[in-house]
């Protein structure tokens, strides 16, 4: 083994130990720009190689065995990057590198595979290899199912024994809304561990960086928040419907309404791992939920039928695209009063909005900023949901970001948010039980008659 001790900083080492913790499996370190996270992973990943060599006593020899992936999104951007960084960093005589074939062999024994996830020459090594570890540059720019293939693969035995140092993914990231930011900040997995990186993480930084940073981003605090000191809370895109901030003030704002509006709104889960939603709403306010995967639309039709009597009768709001639809012809052959909801369909305002799916959204993100939602309900999801989609212009029309992209940056399919936009869409034809039922008892009352021919011109206030 070429002699190699590299000096790393305060969060690096805490990476560095948790890549080492046997009840650790994934680490995403992520956070600032420019936080030595790049390099972490060509360090890391060159020595933990080292480790599989010796560990195993394996000598160089005509094939080496495949144990590692590096890789980012792009091929070209990891070409120009990430393999940069590991040519730099990395002592020239501890590897070798067949650009060809897109491996990186160590000490003769061991190789690592590399390359881009859109690359499918690149995709097919690791579909059939048995790895050890992973590392994933600028892991924000992938999807779940862009590195499914390559976690599966992380099962490597040599001589049927696993290795001790264990089976590791690195996976290293700028802020961004996506699914690292669940799996491994807002509800970490089992496994999982987060470890932010700071500017001050990498001595290698050109002098000035931090001011040029500064600079860039000085009309955009939320961003200097994310690049510089790794928060990722803060982060959402330019173009995003809903606000962080109006998401949180929401929460804060209480109102009372003498006859408030109530209705149950659905959203039907379509695929395997889409969640079918239920909400109960007072005006804006969730009251009550229920969340449960692919059942029988008679079932999900039984359970809005028997919430919608407990509110009075209310207004049922359906998602009615595919499956959907079913579920509210049986409803409305149940006697229930349904509002079907197709976002595919066109808007009631057709020169501004591509379709009703971005005028139900832009309504509802408007209510949000004006301060007429209130919205104290403690769900993460819900409100990663609600944070999540963007919108752009097409022909002069505002059109929100399709579902299925949506889907792929979540890395779940975003079932809360639609069913509460498409609830709050809905009480513009809601109603409140409590007033419709004193309208009916008022109707049902005898009317009071009068006899005015008694009342004389000293009684009457008119005269005067």
């Amino acid at each position: 083994m070429v002699k190699f001790n590299p000096k790393l900083s305060f969060r690096q080492t805490a990476a560095w130990d948790a890549l080492h913790d046997p009840e650790i499996r994934s680490v995403l370190y992520g956070g600032a720009k420019g936080g030595g996270k790049s390099i972490l992973g060509c360090f890391w990943l060159y020595l933990y190689c080292w480790e599989l060599i010796k560990e195993f006593k394996l000598k160089a020899g005509k094939h080496p065995i495949p144990v590692a992936f590096m890789g980012r999104k792009q091929g070209t951007d990891f070409a120009d990057t990430t393999l940069e960084t590991w040519k730099r960093f990395i002592p020239a005589e501890g590897y070798r590198i067949r650009e060809q074939q897109k491996e990186i062999i160590i000490g003769g024994a061991v190789k690592i595979l590399f390359g881009g996830l859109d690359k499918t020459a690149d995709l097919e090594k690791f579909n059939s290899a048995e790895l050890a570890a992973t590392f994933i540059d600028q892991a924000e720019e992938v999807t779940r199912d862009d590195v499914a293939a390559l976690q599966a693969s992380v099962r490597l035995t040599i001589g049927k024994v696993r290795p001790k140092c264990g089976y590791k993914s690195l996976w290293t990231a700028n802020p961004r809304l996506c699914w690292l930011l669940e799996d491994f900040i807002e509800k970490p997995e089992p496994g999982n561990v987060y470890i932010p990186a700071l500017l001050d993480d990498n001595p290698y930084l050109p002098g000035g960086y931090e001011d040029t940073l500064m600079r860039a981003f000085k009309h955009r605090p939320e961003l200097i928040e994310a690049y510089r000191f790794g928060n990722w809370n803060v982060f959402e895109a330019d173009n995003a419907i809903i606000s962080r901030q109006s998401i949180r003030d929401a929460a804060l704002r209480h109102r009372t309404v003498p006859y408030p509006r109530r209705l149950v709104v659905c959203d039907v889960a379509r695929f395997g791992d889409d969640e079918t939603v239920i909400y109960e709403l007072e005006e804006t306010q969730i009251t009550r939920e229920e969340l449960f995967g692919q059942k029988p639309i008679t079932y999900t039709a039984s359970r809005l039928f028997i919430r919608q009597k407990a509110l009075g009768g209310c207004l049922v709001v359906v998602d009615d695209g595919g499956v959907g639809g079913g579920l509210t012809d049986i409803l409305r052959d149940m006697g229930v009063t349904v509002l079907a909801f197709n976002g595919a369909e066109a808007s009631s305002d057709p020169e501004h909005y591509y379709n009703l799916r971005a005028e139900a959204w832009w309504e509802t993100g408007k209510a949000f900023a004006d301060g007429d939602v209130c919205l104290d309900y403690d769900d993460g999801l819900l409100v990663a949901d609600l944070r999540a989609p963007t919108y752009d212009f097409r022909k002069g029309r505002i059109l929100v970001e399709p579902k299925a992209d949506i889907k792929a940056r979540l890395g779940r399919s975003p079932d809360r948010g639609d069913a509460y936009i498409m609830g709050v869409y809905g009480l513009s034809q809601a109603w409140s039980p409590e007033k419709r039922r004193l309208e009916r008892e008022a109707r049902k009352r005898p009317r009071r008659s009068y006899d005015f021919q008694h009342v004389g011109a000293a009684d009457d206030p008119m005269a005067m």
